[in-house]
Order: structure tokens, then sequence, then C-alpha cells
């Protein structure tokens, strides 16, 4: 049984695609759970702008106000 040859090409293709797939997957993941619109860019700047300040990002969503 002889397997067919892929060449580069194909596998650059199927890779591209790959990769394509998975950054329309996080970036709806993201937007989603960060509630990001995306629609309106001055909206979405002063979210991720909230987000990053006193590191709110990295807390769960229903305790974002950080305390010492």
């Amino acid at each position: 049984m002889e397997w067919p040859l892929v060449t580069d090409l194909q596998i650059q293709a199927k890779h591209s695609g790959c990769i394509s797939q998975y950054v329309h997957t996080a970036k709806k993941a993201i937007t989603e759970l960060d509630k990001l619109n995306i629609e309106d860019p001055t909206a979405c700047a002063r979210r991720v702008q909230y987000l990053l300040v006193e590191d709110r990002y990295i807390c769960p969503p229903g305790s974002y106000e950080v305390s010492f």
C-alpha cells in the first residue's frame, strides 16, 4: 500500500486553517468572558483599561474590587 505524498503547501494550508480556527475561537471566548464590546473600539478600550487597573483582569468576575 502506498501512501500519497503530502506537499509542504498542503501542510502549510492545513496549519493555517487550524491556527485561524483557534484564533477565532479564542477571540470569541475572550470577548464573551471579559464582556468586551469589539463593535465599539472606544468602549472596548475603556473596558480593557478598567480590567488592567489594580489587576482586576486576574480576579474572578464577581470579585473585581481589589483591596488589601
